[in-house]
């Protein structure tokens, strides 16, 4: 049984709830000879999602359950590993994804270990696989790549996979999945795909490189246009492109798009990650996307600021006028920007976080995301911030999700960043438009969508309230 968390970012799980795609992965390139794999996203069942676990414990008796985790789900899914030893202390918990990647040595050196059996370090297929193999034959798991454990009270480390061939990565195996239901890019049946893994860009906030290395690699065409028909089968009428970089090869990109069209295949909505400099050196990519029937797309802008751009390493891929130019294309063609900013550098003060809102509104971004820059372990930035003394919470991983506050800035207090931030939030979709032309374009979904964030979500709405 794979298991991805039940806990979503802030707000965007409101307008885009996506099915865990990795564990699909896993599933279809492991040894399905030795053993049958369900997958549960316990995201769709997320206010009963503890005693749905249990449920399915004693439904399908799994003798290994593998959960899936980032840093800020990281406590929630310790609670659901417990949950599995005290129900049978037979079985093997597995841990991976982000989290067991970039922090493993702090997981084996503390008592976790008693509710984890193996942590999993980098990309999975190959390593899950060899491990099913090794589990299922009684062959002991010193060859298997890429895993940690405890064995007589000592910490190993196997050397870590080589990264995979996609071209010999089997479709994901959407059939595994238990629940299906509650997943949607604004009211349409959602699913995922992916057509790269990788990025070699340097930004200093990023984990991209724990588990990929400076490594781009592509699927074939082809193959992305099967697994797009894999999904539609499976009743998707909206795809989120999962790429870490998709633009990073426009000119590639550019024939993906062409080749959706052409295809026929654009009658799906798509959602996208994008960086502005990708669009911007490749002529008619804007086009060609809102053509293959991109609806949405996630522009990394982060700032409005150079000087800001230039700490975060991104000044080499961008300047703020060309993401004045990017949004202005997008636009153009119907596509809806999400412009992700990031809050919280070092010299930071009311005024540069006041400007980054004017930005946005000036710009014309629909949808703006004001993340907070997080010190995610083992990463530069965390470095600089911790010898600045900037960070505020620097142990409770559970906060790491982008919007809590964990840092503070030479001018401004934890407080302070809080504060402004969720003003700025619950300012802009009234101030800038952006709500009335939603509300346009998908009245439907919007119509339903404020009773329900009341209903799901009480306390996060009235913390947008309170930012009026």
């Amino acid at each position: 049984m794979l298991v991805a968390s039940p806990d979503m970012y802030f707000g965007i799980d409101m307008l885009f709830r996506i099915p865990n795609l990795g564990l699909c992965s896993l599933a279809a390139n492991a040894d399905r000879e030795l053993c049958d794999i369900k997958i549960v996203d316990l995201i769709s069942v997320r206010k009963k999602y503890k005693s749905y676990f249990i449920k399915l414990l004693r439904d399908y008796s799994p003798d290994i359950v593998g959960f899936s985790s980032m840093a800020f789900q990281y406590a929630g899914t310790l609670g659901l590993a417990k949950l599995a030893k005290e129900f049978n202390l037979n079985i093997t918990t597995l841990l991976g994804g982000y989290y067991a990647t970039v922090d493993s040595q702090t997981i084996l050196e503390n008592d976790d270990m008693k509710y984890f059996d193996f942590l999993f370090r980098g990309e999975g297929e190959i390593a899950f696989n060899e491990f099913i193999k090794a589990f299922y034959n009684d062959w002991g798991f010193e060859n298997v790549p890429g895993i940690s454990y405890i064995s007589d009270n000592k910490i190993i480390s196997n050397p870590s996979a080589c990264l995979a061939n996609l071209d010999e990565l089997k479709l994901p195996d959407r059939s595994a999945r238990l629940l299906t239901k509650g997943f949607n890019c604004m009211g349409f049946k959602s699913d995922a795909i992916e057509t790269s893994r990788g990025c070699v860009y340097d930004c200093n906030f990023c984990s991209i490189q724990n588990m990929y290395g400076k490594s781009y690699r592509k699927y074939k065409i082809e193959r992305v246009l099967d697994d797009i028909r894999n999904a539609k089968k499976f009743g998707a009428q909206s795809l989120m492109m999962t790429d870490d970089n998709i633009s990073l090869d426009g000119k590639r990109f550019k024939q993906l798009c062409e080749a959706i069209t052409d295809a026929k295949l654009n009658d799906v909505k798509y959602l996208t990650q994008a960086s502005v400099d990708g669009i911007r050196r490749t002529p008619g990519l804007a086009k060609a996307m809102a053509e293959s029937g991109m609806n949405w797309v996630f522009l990394g802008i982060e700032s409005s600021d150079d000087t800001a751009l230039d700490y975060l390493n991104k000044s080499e891929q961008l300047k703020s006028s060309d993401t004045v130019e990017v949004v202005k294309e997008l636009k153009a063609y119907g596509i809806i920007v999400i412009g992700g900013f990031i809050f919280g550098y070092p010299d930071d003060t009311e005024e540069t976080l006041r400007a980054n809102f004017e930005y946005a509104k000036k710009i014309g971004v629909d949808i703006p995301t004001f993340n907070i820059l997080t010190p995610y372990p083992n990463t530069k930035v965390r470095e600089e911030l911790l010898q600045q003394n900037l960070i505020t919470n620097k142990s409770d991983y559970s906060k790491y999700d982008c919007w809590e506050v964990n840092i503070k800035t030479k001018h401004l207090s934890t407080a302070d960043i809080y504060r402004i931030r969720n003003e700025l939030e619950a300012r802009f979709p009234i101030e800038s438009g952006a709500l009335w032309r939603m509300a346009r374009k998908y009245p439907m979904y919007f119509a339903k969508l404020i009773p329900r964030w009341t209903f799901t979500k009480p306390q996060d709405f009235f913390k947008f309230l309170k930012g009026f």
